[in-house]
């Protein structure tokens, strides 16, 4: 599956990148990004371990429903990022240059903002992957 090729742990103090905003903490982003956030690494250790992935997500949103979306949300992320998605640690409170990035994509498609939404990505992912994110990214607020 390309998603668990495409998605790595990695330390949350890595080498500068060119960035429009510096990585923070989880508390930095709203409580539904860091829900999501939270969601995707713990997703990313069940893959890991070999346990169930959709299971563990049921279970930390409570929902079928959102699990499912936050899955294909993972799919949709790892098709379309360039290069491999980099998480922080489960119990890290900080995240990764693509965490950070993905938050921010995920506030500004929470609040219906697109051009803000494309200003952020416009340079990393093309304009169909944008749509996919930016929709899916809506459903997914229907279901939490």
């Amino acid at each position: 599956m390309r998603v668990t090729r495409n998605i790595i742990f990695c330390m949350s103090t890595i080498a500068p990148l060119a960035s429009r905003f510096t990585p923070g903490h989880l508390a930095d982003l709203t409580p539904a990004a860091a829900q999501t956030i939270g969601a995707i690494r713990r997703w990313a250790v069940a893959q890991r371990s070999g346990a169930w992935a959709a299971g563990v997500l049921q279970e930390q949103l409570g929902c079928a429903r959102a699990a499912a979306h936050v899955q294909l949300l993972i799919e949709e992320v790892g098709a379309a990022w360039p290069d491999p998605f980099c998480l922080s640690p489960l119990c890290c409170r900080r995240v990764s240059h693509d965490e950070a990035l993905l938050g921010r994509m995920l506030e500004t498609a929470s609040a219906g903002d697109r051009p803000a939404f494309d200003r952020l990505c416009s340079d990393l992912l093309p304009a169909d992957a944008r749509d996919r994110l930016f929709l899916g990214r809506n459903v997914l607020a229907g279901a939490l």
